[in-house]
């Protein structure tokens, strides 16, 4: 489930629809963001945020928009909702690069870092800190829906990289998929974006390789 410390009120909300387009196995919404692009880095990515439209209808089933404001956001001009859609998708680009080296071990770019605190910077301005019931939250003003989708993409980032579940943060260890998720297991072994698919597929594929071999079946 798509989850953030950040979470705001009013229009916005947490969670998705369960009929849904897009996938949310990652366990962070931030994660769940940057896996809209599939084969990352490959000569042929697939990218499930073709337009604006797409950006829109993946922001209310991660539960940030309801039905309502979805459409309102979606009868911007077309000049204003390119601006948008190439902000957010930069954003998206500087999330996973961040968050791919560092499961991997490797020094985040700087050009990422440097991206985010941009977003993190000025989607803030617009943010300010409400009573949710026995709780608080982070709201957007309604003027700047949109600012509201990267502020609580971007919140959710920052409070993964600021806390120490950023240690269980891994890339998918199935064939081809570039996915990142967060490792919330007991014992922080969990491999796979998810069991029923790339976990399957690797047990399948292990069988196959295994009985080719001769040799009796040992599970993966």
């Amino acid at each position: 489930m798509a989850t953030t410390t950040c979470q705001g009120v009013g229009d916005l909300i947490v969670g998705w629809d369960r009929a849904m387009k897009f996938e949310f196995v990652a366990g962070n919404l931030a994660l769940d963001f940057a896996n809209t692009v599939h084969n990352h880095g490959s000569s042929d990515p697939q990218d499930d945020l073709q337009t604006y439209e797409d950006l829109m209808d993946w922001s209310r089933q991660a539960g940030l928009l309801k039905e309502r404001k979805r459409r309102e956001l979606q009868s911007k001009k077309p000049a204003q909702e390119k601006l948008e859609f190439a902000g957010t998708m930069k954003l998206r680009e500087a999330v996973y690069a961040i968050f791919f080296n560092r499961a991997r071990g490797q020094r985040v770019p700087r050009e990422a870092l440097q991206r985010l605190n941009w977003h993190l910077k000025h989607v803030m301005t617009g943010a300010t800190l409400q009573s949710a019931g026995k709780q608080f939250a982070l709201a957007w003003e309604a003027a700047v829906p949109q600012q509201r989708v990267r502020g609580e993409i971007t919140c959710s980032a920052v409070s993964l990289l600021t806390s120490e579940r950023l240690d269980r943060v891994r890339q998918c260890a199935g064939e081809n998929c570039t996915w990142l998720f967060l490792d919330t297991s007991r014992n922080g072994l969990r491999r796979w974006c998810d069991m029923q698919a790339c976990g399957n597929r690797a047990k399948m594929r292990s069988f196959r390789q295994r009985k080719a071999a001769g040799l009796p079946n040992a599970g993966v």
